[in-house]
Order: C-alpha cells, then sequence, then structure tokens
C-alpha cells in the first residue's frame, strides 16, 4: 500500500497482531488472498479470515489522503476488524481505531472497542473479561477506564447487539502508546474469551437470532455508519467496506439489501 499518511497511530503492525491472534484461533491456512485497492486519493490493504470458529473474521487499514468529508479537506487513517463466531453463543468484535485530521478542525483520534452480542444474551463473564483487561491497562497509567467506557453506555451501538463493555473515546496524537496497549490487550482478552467458550453448544433458536443480529447490523451500517458515508463521498467501493467490515448472512451477500 502506497499512499500513507504520517499518522502515529494507527499503523499497519494493527494488522499484523490482529491477523496472529485470528490465526490462532481459525488456523494460518484460513486467510483469503488479500485484498489491496488504491486510487489517487484512497488505499485499503484488507485481509479477511474464515474457518471453524470464527465464520469471518475481516481486518483492514484504510488510508485517505486528500479525500473529501462533508465538502471538506479530509486525511483519515482507520484501522478497523469485526469478528464473527460461528456459534450464536460466542460474541464477536469490533476494534475501530481512526485518525483524521479534517479541515479547519485539529488532528482527532477516536477508538471504540466492544463485544457483539450474537444472541440476544450477553455474557456477564465475556463482558468482564474485555473490561479487566482494557481498566488493566488504565489504573496502571493511572487513567479512567469508566470515563473512556461512559460514551458507550445507552448509546444503541450497532443497532443495540453492542455489549458497551469496551470503550468509545476521543484522544490525542500523544496516546499513540496508551492506544496501541489496549489495542492489544483487547485482542488478547478476547483470544482467552474463544478459549473459554469451546465447548459451547448451539442453543435452539440462537442461530436465527443470530442472522436478524447479523442483518440489522448491515442494514444500520448501509444507512448511518461513518465509515459508508465517508467511502461514497470518495468513491471507495461499498465491496471493500464489505470484505472486512460486513458481517456473513446466511446465503446472501450484504451486497443485496442495497437493492
Amino acid at each position: 500500500m502506497d499512499l500513507k499518511n504520517n499518522f502515529a497511530f494507527p499503523c499497519m503492525e494493527h494488522l499484523t497482531a490482529a491477523s496472529k491472534i485470528y490465526a490462532e484461533i481459525n488456523g494460518a491456512d484460513s486467510f483469503a488472498p488479500v485484498i489491496n485497492q488504491q486510487s489517487d486519493i484512497w488505499a485499503a490493504e484488507v485481509h479477511c479470515s474464515r474457518g471453524r470458529v470464527l465464520e469471518k473474521a475481516g481486518l483492514a487499514v484504510v488510508e485517505m489522503r486528500g479525500g473529501t468529508v462533508e465538502g471538506g479537506s479530509a486525511d483519515i487513517t482507520l484501522f478497523q476488524t469485526l469478528a464473527w463466531p460461528v456459534n450464536p453463543g460466542i460474541p464477536g468484535l469490533i476494534i475501530m481505531a481512526s485518525t483524521g485530521r479534517l479541515e479547519g478542525q485539529n488532528v482527532m483520534v477516536t477508538v471504540y472497542i466492544d463485544l457483539i452480542i450474537q444472541n440476544g444474551v450477553p455474557d456477564q463473564n465475556d463482558k468482564h473479561v474485555l473490561m479487566a483487561a482494557l481498566k488493566a491497562v488504565c489504573d496502571r497509567r493511572g487513567l479512567s477506564y469508566d470515563e473512556y467506557q461512559s460514551f458507550l453506555i445507552g448509546r444503541n451501538m450497532l443497532g443495540g447487539c453492542a455489549a458497551e463493555c469496551g470503550m468509545l473515546y476521543f484522544f490525542e496524537e500523544s496516546d499513540a502508546a496508551l492506544l496501541e496497549e489496549l489495542l492489544q490487550k483487547a485482542l488478547t482478552a478476547y483470544r482467552q474469551i474463544i478459549n473459554s467458550r469451546a465447548d459451547l453448544k448451539t442453543a435452539a433458536g440462537e442461530l436465527v437470532v443470530m442472522q436478524d443480529a447479523r442483518k440489522k447490523i448491515v442494514e444500520l451500517m448501509m444507512a448511518e455508519d461513518y465509515g459508508v458515508k465517508v467511502a461514497r463521498q470518495n468513491n471507495i467501493p461499498l465491496e471493500v467496506i464489505e470484505a472486512y467490515g460486513f458481517p456473513p448472512l446466511a446465503g446472501r451477500s450484504p451486497m443485496v439489501l442495497r437493492e
């Protein structure tokens, strides 16, 4: 990927870290060929693992330089990953980290980390694992995890499918070291959650609930997701976003929902 911004965070190393975790879960041979696409203002590198444990785990770094957001010039670097387990009783994972420089505004770093509830019933132990991992990082640095988490509560993220146990906050570029550690600990915690659910059986009716939840998330992304809006404004093919960001739907592609 040739086109790159000079932001310290996020970076391509996050693809490596997340890919390592997904390889441990799904196997090193679970990855599809890497997708590399770019234009004169944007570039994207997309990885995707599909396997026995994670039906889909997509991850990407997207760079935009000299693009447009709401009519103004914009530079954005995005790292995003979403994981969707085969078993509806196991939560998915979302990590979104972006740095943006919008015309007339200061540089802003946004981080969103959370579990995705697939069966409508959040497991308190799963939530605790992620919360404890993130809180430990904050406590060690004398920071308030409660403040970082408070923005999540009651926002109906992901159409109500978010567990609200991670964090959503706006940071400074100088926080790069903190954010690197938070992302790594979130991935490690998710691996722990997957390990703890290795013998979990699918309950009656859960598959239907999961598919309904995934469809709702896709519809929400198509209608309201900021990244999708930016992609449309800058002629980034929706297929790129779908490759890493959309959940798998039984028997159909999320692209069909545009019709």
